[in-house]
């Protein structure tokens, strides 16, 4: 039951299309009404790529809930909860990734799942950045601001 709720926790998100970085960024509706954004399809970059661009990491969650995913950490950036998954390629993100985001998008902020005191984060848009897919809470904006600063810290 718990892996049950790192599963939908780790795949919750919807998206949210956004500017993003002139050049870096792609909007693609996949087929559905949730817009996804892409940035940075050429660069490979690992949980400390995020950290020394200002996130902070928080706890890690098991990656056998999320196939085709190398690491998964919740953390903070600007008080904003974003959730980072790592796949080995930007190919994986977009095959593996996406699709748990947008199936994630279907259930509601705030839902309880797996008692009443256990309430999930609510995710309202995600973005595939490299080899990572970010869950972004309130809206898109909060993680193209990590994103930005993933730029000014030049993080490969």
């Amino acid at each position: 039951m718990l892996i049950t709720l790192f599963a939908l926790l780790g795949a919750s998100a919807c998206g949210d299309a956004g500017d993003g970085d002139a050049g870096n960024s792609a909007e693609n509706s996949a087929g559905d009404s949730n817009p996804q954004s892409i940035f940075h399809p050429e660069q490979t970059f690992t949980t400390d790529s995020f950290v020394a661009a200002g996130w902070k990491k928080s706890k890690e969650y098991d990656t056998s809930t999320v196939p085709g995913s190398t690491e998964i950490w919740y953390g903070f950036f600007d008080q904003k909860d974003i959730e980072i998954r790592l796949y080995e390629t930007h190919t994986s993100a977009l095959k593996d990734g996406v699709p748990l985001a947008q199936e994630a998008l279907l259930i509601d902020p705030g839902a309880r799942i797996g008692g009443v005191n256990t309430v999930r984060t609510g995710y309202s848009a995600y973005a595939v950045v490299g080899n990572a897919v970010m869950m972004c809470e309130l809206a898109l904006s909060s993680c193209e601001s990590l994103i930005s600063a993933l730029d000014v810290s030049g993080a490969q």
